[in-house]
């Protein structure tokens, strides 16, 4: 089994990748820089780890990494993004237009030209989402730009799909990872990282051949959009 993990270098992407090299998956993982790349060579059965460097807002990245891929993969999962300014009043378009090409249009052209190297009707091309983009469960309001970022996420990856993924049988999740302590969730976040990936690697397994677009949370929980 092969997947490839885009944004690896820390938090939920290189637990993802130790997650998956654990259950014996060969891991094609990428990082922004190479001194990014020390703690996943530093993983348990790093010997199956083959890594790259890509910044997902970068076309040119982008080709030559798709060039490089081996096909089939059995999983694409696009862990890519930023948090963000807190308000959409106070930020500057520059700011703005930052995390959209981070968080939205990046991961979603990638997702694109990964298309042609997901193994038709078994495979998997997954999102790191978050419930933050869900507008029916929104009760709370704050971090407007980093929700409209997710929400955004969430409407092309289902464009995606129908236009493109489902017509090849092609599975797409757009997983919300709990609240999980790292970098961006904090210290005083719910879970740890190694419960969330743990989750995820689970919905991954659960849902191959699907040929269905889902909205799930690391327990499997479904999301209203």
């Amino acid at each position: 089994m092969k997947i490839l993990i885009v944004g690896a270098s820390r938090g939920l992407g290189l637990g993802l990748v130790a997650e998956h090299l654990r259950r014996g998956f060969d891991v094609i993982a990428t990082v922004r820089k190479p001194e990014d790349e020390a703690g996943l060579k530093a993983l348990p059965g790093a010997e199956r780890l083959t890594l790259h460097q890509i910044d997902v807002t970068s076309d040119a990245d982008i080709a030559r990494l798709v060039a490089q891929l081996p096909a089939p993969l059995d999983i694409a999962f696009i862990n890519a993004g930023v948090s963000g300014p807190k308000s959409v009043v106070t930020a500057d378009a520059d700011t703005l237009n930052q995390v959209m090409q981070a968080n939205v249009f990046g991961p979603i052209r990638l997702a694109h030209a990964l298309l042609g190297h997901v193994s038709q009707q078994t495979g998997t091309l997954a999102f790191m989402s978050s419930i933050m983009g869900s507008i029916a469960e929104n009760e709370s309001g704050g971090m407007e730009v980093y929700r409209a970022s997710k929400t955004a996420q969430n409407s092309l990856a289902r464009s995606l799909w129908l236009t493109a993924a489902r017509p090849a049988g092609i599975t797409v999740l757009s997983i919300h990872p709990g609240w999980v302590r790292t970098d961006m969730g904090g210290s005083g976040a719910d879970i740890d990282v190694a419960t969330s990936v743990a989750g995820i690697a689970d919905q991954l397994a659960t849902h191959a051949g699907a040929k269905a677009h889902r909205f799930i949370d690391y327990n499997g929980r479904e999301i209203a959009w």
